[in-house]
């Protein structure tokens, strides 16, 4: 089949993996800690909670959050489509995964950390990470990630993990209502160790600036071939040998950094490379998935 093209057992492993250790993340500590997620999830746990401890509604005795997650994410999921279809096709896998673990990973009766900050720091890296490989895998757990992604893609300002802490506002302004000050802070804590973890795993979110300065010629179009990304290349020599030399710069994703090295140096093992991260990046540059 067709979509089979778009899927390998390391993107299998990063998707499936990736959803337990959030869902993993959110049930072990976060809930018995009662915070809450930020984004798309956060909004379920409120209607969950609305529903429960508000309309008092008498509903079967389980987490509905990933229940009701999946019921929101069903207008985001054609949003995908439109985005991508490998990325359509992976999120059809993950968003059903995040599902199926919220409901059935066990919320321990008493929080695994009394100390909320503790809870808020162990739960956030690790949910952080566990989104982190979904996206990794380019794919998504739905919600905020797939509008980060979106937005991304079409302006290199944003990242999922900065839409993500905008989205929050919202939702944590609605907690207020419902819930005490407390409660909110260190949700808000949570949230944003979630964000800042999640942006250091998705590595095509780090924006990269290589210099390659190498003797080789027309390593242009191996740049070309590799990243397919533009290039500015201009001549110059050795300091010490006068030697000339060709000086390349680019700027790639982390991720395509390192295919791009790999590359550099099978052609050229004596390739002198410069890698700076987290360059600011005015003008025509395209985020990928």
């Amino acid at each position: 089949m067709k979509w089979m093209r778009y899927l390998s057992v390391k993107t299998l492993l990063l998707l499936v993996f990736g959803s337990l250790l959030f869902s993993c993340a959110l049930n072990w500590f976060i809930v018995p800690a009662g915070l809450f997620n930020g984004g798309f999830l956060g909004i379920a746990q409120l209607l969950q909670y609305l529903l429960k401890e508000v309309l008092r509604l008498p509903l079967p005795d389980i987490d509905w959050a990933g229940i009701l997650y999946y019921l929101i994410n069903l207008p985001l999921l054609y949003l995908s489509y439109r985005l991508d279809r490998g990325f359509f096709i992976k999120t059809m896998i993950c968003v059903p995964c995040y599902t199926l673990f919220l409901t059935i990973v066990p919320i321990p009766d008493a929080p695994v950390f009394t100390d909320r900050l503790t809870a808020c720091l162990v739960g956030g890296l690790l949910a952080g990470v566990g989104a982190g490989m979904t996206l990794l895998s380019g794919g998504s757990g739905g919600g905020e990630e797939i509008l980060g992604v979106y937005f991304t893609v079409r302006n290199p300002k944003y990242s999922v993990g900065k839409l993500l802490l905008i989205l929050n506002v919202l939702v944590y302004t609605a907690c207020l209502l419902m819930t005490d000050f407390e409660t909110v802070v260190y949700s808000i804590i949570y949230s944003a160790v979630t964000a800042v973890a999640l942006d250091r795993v998705h590595l095509q979110s780090i924006m990269r600036s290589c210099l390659i300065i190498t003797k080789q010629p027309d390593m242009e179009r191996l740049i070309f071939e590799t990243v397919h990304r533009g290039v500015t290349n201009w001549n110059g020599y050795g300091g010490y040998t006068r030697e000339q030399a060709n000086i390349l710069l680019t700027v790639v994703t982390k991720k395509e950094s390192l295919l791009l090295k790999k590359a550099v140096l099978q052609k050229d093992p004596a390739a002198f490379i410069l890698i700076h991260e987290d360059i600011m990046i005015e003008g025509n540059f395209q985020k990928r998935l």
